[in-house]
């Protein structure tokens, strides 16, 4: 075997030397990427813990929310949350004719039951003074009422020839329930039909 010149035995190392680099920057840049990963880790654990102690710091008021919440919230009457969706749009209905502020449209919405509230709605919109429907909407704002505004969209009535400025209320309001009372609510059908067949099953036996 011919053995290597200077000259080549420069190029042999040169090309050892290119891949000890090339297998360096791939190693390095592993290692990097795992440390970037490890760092977002961190921080991401950092936050989780820090979010821990804040709802740990706030469990006392917490309790006190979910008492005053158990104490307060309204139950449905007998589970039906389709009356109280009727008496909901009825009280609306009655709160602006005192004001004199007129309904241009309205639609009750669907009833939802969630995992701590059971909610019924309804869409309107509302036409009038808007000092009117200012002091409305802050009457509105009651936490005892267990109502929320859950969409809002007012604007001037431009068009309007009135003395007083008049505005034009887009609102969907919704009152909140204890979700317990709903559970056994039945569809106007099916309670009906429930009804029937209690009594036939009285008068056959």
């Amino acid at each position: 075997m011919r053995a290597l010149t200077a000259r080549e035995k420069w190029m042999l190392a040169g090309c050892f030397a290119v891949i000890f680099l090339v297998a360096n920057g791939f190693a390095a840049r592993y290692i990097a990427k795992n440390l970037r990963g490890s760092g977002d880790q961190i921080r991401l654990l950092e936050n989780e813990i820090a979010d821990a102690e804040m709802w740990l710091g706030d469990a006392e008021k917490a309790d006190v929310r979910e008492r005053w919440l158990m104490e307060k919230m309204p139950r449905a009457e007998g589970g039906r949350l389709t009356k109280e969706l009727g008496d909901l749009l009825q009280e609306l209905q009655d709160d602006l004719f005192e004001k004199k502020i007129k309904i241009e449209q309205q639609s009750m919405q669907e009833v939802v039951r969630e995992t701590f509230h059971a909610e019924v709605a309804v869409r309107l919109i509302v036409r009038g003074e808007q000092a009117a429907i200012f002091d409305w909407l802050t009457e509105l704002q009651n936490p005892e009422k267990f109502i929320v505004i859950k969409a809002l969209e007012l604007k001037l009535d431009s068009k309007s020839k009135e003395t007083e400025p008049q505005s034009v209320c887009q609102i969907t309001v919704a009152r909140w329930f204890d979700p317990d009372s709903s559970e056994t609510e039945l569809p106007d059908e099916a309670a009906d039909e429930a009804e029937a067949g209690t009594d036939e099953g009285g008068a056959s036996s």
